[in-house]
């Protein structure tokens, strides 16, 4: 399959397989096509996904594995803490076999060494809304392990803010790729909107010392 527009890319993400039952507490929901093409296209202009190794952080679903490995990435690591999420993205994923590795494991025990300049972390963690602090836990070990960094946060002035802070303090340099809107159909009985629309901001961050 070749994608030779932003466009292309957003069309064939949109397309996987959702989750079944989705766990309110992990905060489980599919990267909409959109935003997960949005992100990967600009690391894979700036020719970050040419690297050995791509590692995605609360994999979910599998999307931005997917769309990393089709936008000619060489290997993935798929991490999530849930077998049934790694299921859908082993269904999602099964053109790319032999490509990837699907890992049941919290992201504090995630078992990859610091591979710095070998890897690049590609991620939509939890927004922190049920789990307060999950984001930056998911942040601070990307960080730990590559030395690129690709994440999706919900936005507000002081999430950026606090960010910034956590990057600088780990020798990290902070760009936003992008802010947009994403939208999230309705998943849960108590939901009240059948389409819930919120801002987020998609970042790069580089390390900028030893």
């Amino acid at each position: 399959m070749r994608i030779r527009l932003l466009r292309d890319l957003e069309i064939v993400l949109e397309q996987l397989h959702d989750f079944s039952n989705s766990v309110e507490r992990l905060e489980q929901y599919r990267t909409p096509g959109d935003v997960a093409a949005t992100l990967l296209w600009d690391a894979y202009l700036r020719g970050d996904l040419d690297r050995p190794l791509i590692v995605d952080l609360g994999c979910g679903t599998g999307v931005l594995t997917f769309g990393s490995l089709l936008l000619k990435g060489n290997s993935a690591v798929c991490l999530d803490i849930d077998w049934r999420a790694l299921e859908v993205a082993r269904d999602n994923l099964r053109e790319f076999r032999g490509a990837y590795d699907l890992v049941a494991a919290e992201v504090e025990n995630l078992p990859l060494r610091p591979l710095g300049d070998r890897c690049v972390v590609v991620m939509n963690p939890p927004f922190g809304v049920k789990n307060r602090g999950a984001d930056l836990r998911f942040l601070r070990r990307a960080l730990s392990v590559c030395s690129t960094v690709y994440s999706i946060h919900k936005y507000s002035p002081e999430s950026l803010k606090i960010i910034s802070e956590l990057a600088s303090e780990m020798g990290f340099t902070l760009a936003v790729v992008a802010e947009t809107t994403m939208t999230l159909k309705q998943r849960l009985r108590h939901h009240r909107k059948r389409v819930h629309r919120f801002e987020v901001f998609l970042i790069r961050l580089t390390k900028t010392t030893s």
